[in-house]
């Protein structure tokens, strides 16, 4: 895929990896090349960097950790826990089907039996519950009324 380089875009290619071309990413290598042999003296200073930088990272041996560390390493590493199944995991489930077909049994007992009052009665009862409610005496209220 080719596309079109920018002078910015091949100085961080140039920065990023390095004064070989061969090394960029291969979706921008040929415009990359293309670019560095229409004006190399543009890019002159960066690939003197580049390569400078290349010739000391060269110098530098490969490290390589003893096997002692890799073992070392490995064995320090956290283990995943062994995953234990038992009655007590499944609980959570049960209990919100516990709760639920308590509450369906409990509104199907309650909404099923009838509530046997006196009619007349249940007026008083209500002026009696918003008078305490409100914080009156409900006995000075039906004395005073009488």
């Amino acid at each position: 895929m080719t596309q079109t380089m920018t002078d910015a875009r091949l100085i961080e290619l140039i920065e990023a990896w390095g004064a070989d071309a061969t090394a960029y990413p291969e979706s921008e290598r040929d415009a990359a090349k293309a670019l560095l042999m229409k004006a190399p003296e543009r890019f002159a200073a960066e690939l003197k960097a580049a390569r400078d930088m290349d010739a000391l990272l060269g110098g530098v041996p490969d490290v390589m950790p003893s096997p002692a560390l890799t073992a070392a390493l490995i064995g320090s590493a956290p283990r995943a826990r062994a995953q234990r199944r038992s009655w007590f995991a499944a609980m959570p489930r049960w209990s919100a089907v516990g709760a639920l077909a308590s509450l369906a049994i409990g509104l199907a007992i309650g909404l099923g039996t009838t509530q046997t009052a006196p009619t007349n009665t249940t007026e008083e009862a209500v002026d009696t519950l918003i008078y305490a409610a409100l914080g009156f005496d409900t006995t000075y209220t039906q004395e005073a009324a009488q």
